[in-house]
């Protein structure tokens, strides 16, 4: 009996669902890869006795190949597809995320922190380039899936340090490589369906000029974003008087967030569904710099876990508003190569943030302050997005 081909499968699913499963690859590249670490952080620090420069440097080297890997993807799309790209950089991540959690070597550690953001730059290009061949609604869906990682940390991990102790980080990532299993697979098999957008025989050239607002507000939201996620847990337990209540306000923080990026589809839809301008984008940043800047403003479990709620429902979209103004702007075999350079742009800005955020926060000798620099730039980010054009 034939087994059915990737058309046939494609045809039994509706893109609702293809778009469900395709997210997987967001979950693995951003929930777990990236995100995963924040919580994971502290616990390896405190195993391994790392000082600040090496745990900053776990994640400026994930930061690098991610951004490696945007570049990379400039020059590959238009050869080998967006398909095969994403394909590579699920299985590359996924099994970095499992590797992370056999080894304590810190040369070891590194290089899989590095492959992570490598193989998760072509999942998350790539993955978004795809959804946008099955609508709006799928791209939105696909960035969504992050949440899922992020609600899946959020419930576990804050509780299993609390009962295990410090030496359980391996089993963290293990177990998050495990989840990623799944999740790769669903992807994967969904990305096979999907009819490839670009082609090596068609013309890549777009007018990047005329999308120098949006491509400018991309780079400032990489460096205002990742300061929050960097440093808004290491805030918490600076600002929570009653230590024993640590692991239930994390967990809950970082489950809001979860709980939010999920539900964001729903919540953005009317307004991303048909718009070629940057104002779906700049709406995001603007609801994202107001949940940024609100536990300085209302420092206590209400603005922390409101500010969850409104950053986990903004952070996913603003990709989510760039991949919508290529589709609808560009012709589909330009779309990798666009989707590449932004993503490049906002993995420099990524790398450079949380830094620079700790390197103000020294300077001023408050935490509270960076991160109100970094609301500050996500706002201005906001403003350009708002002035991106539609294209002619």
């Amino acid at each position: 009996m034939a087994r059915p081909s990737g058309a046939d499968v494609a045809a039994t699913m509706n893109p609702g669902a293809l778009a469900w499963a395709l997210s997987g690859g967001s979950a693995v590249a951003v929930g777990f890869a990236r995100f995963g670490y924040a919580l994971i952080l502290p616990a390896m620090r405190s195993d391994l006795h790392l000082n600040y420069a090496q745990s900053g440097w776990l994640n400026t080297v994930n930061a690098l190949g991610y951004l490696l890997g945007s570049l990379l993807t400039i020059h590959f799309v238009a050869r080998l597809g967006n398909r095969r790209l994403f394909m590579g950089g699920m299985v590359l991540t996924t099994l970095s995320v499992l590797a992370s959690g056999l080894t304590q070597d810190f040369f070891w550690l590194s290089v899989y922190r590095f492959a992570a953001g490598f193989g998760g730059a072509g999942a998350f290009i790539c993955g978004g380039v795809l959804a946008g061949v099955l609508g709006t609604r799928a791209i939105v869906i696909f960035f969504s899936g992050g949440g899922l990682g992020m609600l899946l940390t959020g419930a576990a991990l804050p509780w299993l340090f609390e009962w295990q102790g410090a030496v359980a980080w391996p089993v963290a990532w293990i177990a998050m490589g495990i989840i990623c299993l799944p999740c790769a697979v669903a992807a994967i098999r969904a990305a096979a369906t999907i009819a490839e957008p670009s082609s090596a025989r068609a013309s890549a050239r777009w007018p990047w000029r005329s999308c120098l607002p949006m491509l400018s507000a991309y780079f400032i939201f990489g460096l205002g974003y990742i300061a929050y996620m960097t440093f808004m847990v290491a805030w918490v337990r600076q600002h929570t008087a009653d230590a024993t209540h640590l692991a239930m306000i994390t967990s809950v923080m970082w489950g809001l967030l979860g709980v939010a990026t999920l539900l964001a589809p729903v919540l953005w839809a009317r307004l991303f569904n048909g718009r070629r301008d940057g104002l779906p984008m700049g709406a995001a940043l603007l609801v994202l710099t107001a949940g940024a800047g609100l536990p300085l403003v209302l420092p206590n479990l209400a603005g922390i876990w409101l500010s969850a709620m409104l950053v986990g429902s903004s952070v996913f979209m603003v990709p989510s508003g760039v991949t919508g103004f290529v589709k609808s702007n560009l012709a589909q075999p330009a779309w990798g190569n666009a989707m590449a350079v932004a993503t490049s742009l906002f993995a420099i800005g990524q790398t450079i943030g949380p830094a620079a955020c700790g390197w103000i926060s020294d300077l001023a000798g408050s935490l509270s302050f960076g991160l109100a620099v970094s609301a500050a730039v996500l706002l201005v980010a906001s403003v350009l997005a708002a002035w991106q054009k539609p294209l002619a």
